[in-house]
């Protein structure tokens, strides 16, 4: 139905989208500036008074998958949630772990096979239903045994969950866990009011109910998701804003264009093309921050009847024999790549570590050369005939369509014919699951803890495990590493296993984006972590006589 935004201009969703590329030319009148001294200026946020009321529009880069946080894998899934759904713990802004719906950190009995959990009291959900023990027990044993869920991986270590009385819960492990406090900081954390699960069950996502400064009021496929400030928020005199409209845009060029029209309020992902225009042009904020993230390319090994299935032998020389593989990994020159595509504003990558990590180490951050030229040795000792033919599954952004342009060119030089297949985003991430795909550009925002950048992707049947690759010594040594609480033995773990996976070329690691996000200078108080994640609890609309 028709509205109106509270803070005085029409609403928005009816018009959004008309201004195009042209509203580039009229907008950018800010002077360039050099695309390093960009990288160099990191702000997770601007704190300023900010005011009661009022409405936002935020474009996210594609449409979320289901808000469901036991079935949900995407990362624009997960900017929608910062608002509607809280988890157990948190990510700070210095990737630290703290309590959220949990009222401590966890603790942990001498064996690492109890974990006990303080819960909050008095929290209600967004229905006005109080959320207990027994609310987080459900919740748990769904995202644990819900057939599909993606977070059963994550939670796999977990033997039972039980009642200790109304605030606590107890987590019986089947093995020590390190990570498990890290997972329980994101979906796997979530905690959905039952009473939604008894009404909607399966169809969950359809109206998400958990506890969150916002809750969800509509969504409208491939247009908006609506939410409004909750009455039931244990914060609720920190929240500001009475709504956020999310709309997905996936054009980079259109969302600035809107953004610079005054139609959107906020953005996620500037394009690197505009980061120099837009850090230094009036009436616009960038955010920018470094990531934990990376961007692959998945191969489609033994993913023949969905990733969460039994293996099978892909057919082909790519899926069947590892020095294909290799041969493709080393066509691909990432530094240019960095250079071409995002004229250097990310960074190059060959592993699931982030260089922030305290798990890193000179062997997980190794890159293989460029090397075209043993690309095609090893293609002759394969046998193969070349060109070697590759289907390549891509998103349909811009962006993303140049970087599988750079792909094609680089790997025709040693011997491959790459044909790309462009495909609506969630439509891909339901392909790749499937496993109707040969190769697939994918990425992942990344985990604090590095089990949560390895764990699903390449042990049996894990539930990112897109190309279906494992190994049983490969899934020993990610659980040994997992297990393990030492630091320095676990980074020494790692330095063993991620060679080893990058060896096999499953995926084949390509960049580490750096996260830009722009908003009006009307705006103050939008944060966003490492993690990759906008938050807008605290956001606001500048007081008079702020500084916008």
């Amino acid at each position: 139905m028709p509205w109106s935004s509270p803070n005085g201009r029409p609403g928005r969703w009816r018009t959004l989208g008309v201004v195009t590329t042209a509203g580039l030319v009229l907008g950018g009148c800010a002077p360039l500036v050099e695309p390093q001294t960009v990288v160099n200026e990191e702000r997770s946020g601007v704190d300023l008074p900010v005011r009661k009321g009022g409405e936002i529009s935020v474009a996210l880069d594609a449409d979320p998958d289901a808000l469901d946080p036991t079935l949900s894998s995407t990362l624009v899934g997960r900017q929608v949630y910062t608002s509607v759904c809280e988890k157990l713990y948190d990510v700070g802004e210095n990737l630290e772990i703290v309590p959220q719906l949990a009222a401590d950190l966890p603790e942990i009995s001498d064996d690492g096979l109890d974990v006990t959990i303080p819960l909050r009291r008095d929290l209600l959900f967004n229905d006005g239903t109080a959320l207990d023990a027994h609310a987080v027990k459900r919740s748990l044993d769904r995202h644990r045994e819900m057939p599909a869920s993606r977070r059963a991986t994550e939670l796999e270590s977990v033997r039972s969950v039980e009642v200790v009385d109304a605030d606590t819960v107890r987590l019986r492990l089947h093995r020590p866990y390190a990570p498990l406090t890290s997972m329980l900081a994101d979906r796997a954390g979530m905690i959905l009011s039952p009473t939604a699960l008894d009404e909607l069950g399966e169809d969950f996502g359809q109206a998400p109910v958990c506890v969150g400064p916002f809750h969800f009021v509509e969504r409208v496929a491939q247009d908006r998701i609506v939410v409004e400030r909750s009455e039931h928020y244990y914060d609720a005199d920190l929240v500001n804003l009475d709504r956020i409209v999310y709309r997905p845009i996936p054009d980079p060029t259109i969302r600035l264009a809107n953004l610079r029209s005054g139609q959107l309020d906020a953005m996620w992902k500037v394009s690197p093309d505009d980061l120099p225009a837009v850090s230094n042009e009036d009436g616009l904020t960038l955010l920018n921050q470094p990531s934990i993230q990376y961007m692959g390319m998945s191969v489609n090994v033994m993913n023949t009847d969905g990733n969460t299935a039994e293996p099978g032998q892909v057919e082909g020389p790519l899926a069947e024999d590892p020095r294909v593989r290799q041969a493709l990994a080393l066509s691909l020159d990432r530094d240019t790549i960095n250079e071409v595509v995002f004229s250097g504003l990310h960074q190059p990558a060959c592993g699931p570590i982030p260089p922030s990590s305290e798990f890193a180490t000179e062997e997980t951050q190794a890159c293989p050369e460029h090397d075209p030229d043993r690309a095609r040795e090893l293609l002759a000792e394969a046998g193969v005939q070349t060109p070697v033919p590759v289907e390549l599954m891509i998103s349909n952004e811009p962006l993303t369509l140049r970087l599988g342009q750079v792909i094609q060119a680089m790997a025709a030089e040693a011997g491959f014919q790459v044909r790309l297949r462009p495909t609506e985003f969630a439509a891909s991430i339901a392909e790749a699951q499937s496993g109707n795909f040969q190769t697939y550009i994918s990425g992942w925002s990344g985990r604090p803890d590095p089990d949560g950048n390895i764990g699903s992707f390449h042990v049996r049947s894990g539930a990112n495990n897109y190309s279906g690759h494992f190994t049983p010594e490969t899934d020993e040594l990610i659980r040994e590493a997992a297990e393990e609480t030492d630091p320095e033995r676990r980074r020494d773990l790692y330095s063993e296993l991620v060679p080893r996976l990058r060896d096999f070329n499953n995926i084949i690691y390509l960049y580490r984006e750096r996260l830009y996000a722009a908003h009006s200078t009307d705006l103050a108080g939008v944060r966003v972590y490492p993690d990759g994640l906008m938050r807008f609890r605290e956001a606001g609309f500048v007081a008079e006589g702020g500084e916008g």
